[in-house]
C-alpha cells in the first residue's frame, strides 16, 4: 500500500508541474523529457521506495553507523552480492548518462556532475531514512556513489557515440 501511495505521489507530481510544460513543446521533447521523469521514478522505486514517514518509528540515533565511508569495503571484504551491487550501480545511472544530455544538451562535465549530484541526493536520502527509523536495509555508501556516476559517464560515452544518429532522429 505505500509503494502505491508512493507512485501516486509521483504521478501527481508529473501532473501538476510538468506534464502541461512538456506537452506544449514538439512531441519528441515529450516523450524525452517523460522517459527521463519514469526513469527517475524507477530509479527511486528501486533506491528510496518506500519513502519513509519521518519520525513515526521514532529516530534510529546509530544511523552513522550504517553509513560506508570507505570505499569498495565491501569488494575487499569480500562480502556476498558486492560485485553484482556494484555492476548493478553502474547499470542503474548508465540511463541518466544518456538521457540527461538529451533533455539539457549538456556536455560530459555537466552531466557527469548532475549524475554525481542525483546519486549524492539519493545517498543522503537514505541515511535520513535510516535516522528516521526507516527500512534497515537502506544506508549511505560512497561506493555507491563511485559506482553511480562512472555510470552515468559510461551512459555519456555511450550518447556521444550516438549523438549524430539521436539528433538527426530528433530533428526529423
Amino acid at each position: 500500500m505505500q509503494y502505491l501511495a508512493n507512485f501516486v505521489l509521483l504521478a501527481l507530481i508529473y501532473f501538476v508541474f510538468f506534464y502541461k510544460k512538456w506537452y506544449k513543446k514538439s512531441r519528441k521533447v515529450f516523450v524525452i523529457n517523460t522517459l527521463m521523469y519514469i526513469y527517475i521514478v524507477m530509479v527511486l522505486f528501486v533506491t528510496l521506495m518506500p519513502f519513509p514517514v519521518p519520525f513515526i518509528n521514532g529516530t534510529n540515533n546509530l544511523f552513522l553507523e550504517t553509513a560506508n565511508l570507505i570505499p569498495f569495503r565491501d569488494l575487499r571484504m569480500n562480502y556476498y552480492g558486492s560485485a553484482r551491487e556494484l555492476i548493478l550501480n553502474v547499470i542503474m545511472m548508465m540511463p541518466f548518462g544518456f538521457l540527461y544530455p538529451v533533455v539539457r544538451k549538456a556536455g560530459i562535465i555537466k552531466t557527469v556532475t548532475m549524475c554525481f549530484i542525483f546519486s549524492l541526493v539519493i545517498e543522503s536520502a537514505q541515511l535520513l531514512s535510516a535516522f528516521c527509523g526507516g527500512l534497515a536495509s537502506r544506508s549511505f555508501d560512497v561506493t555507491d556513489l563511485i559506482t553511480n556516476t562512472f555510470g552515468g559517464l559510461l551512459g555519456y560515452l555511450i550518447f556521444s557515440t550516438l549523438k549524430p544518429l539521436i539528433f538527426k532522429i530528433l530533428k526529423e
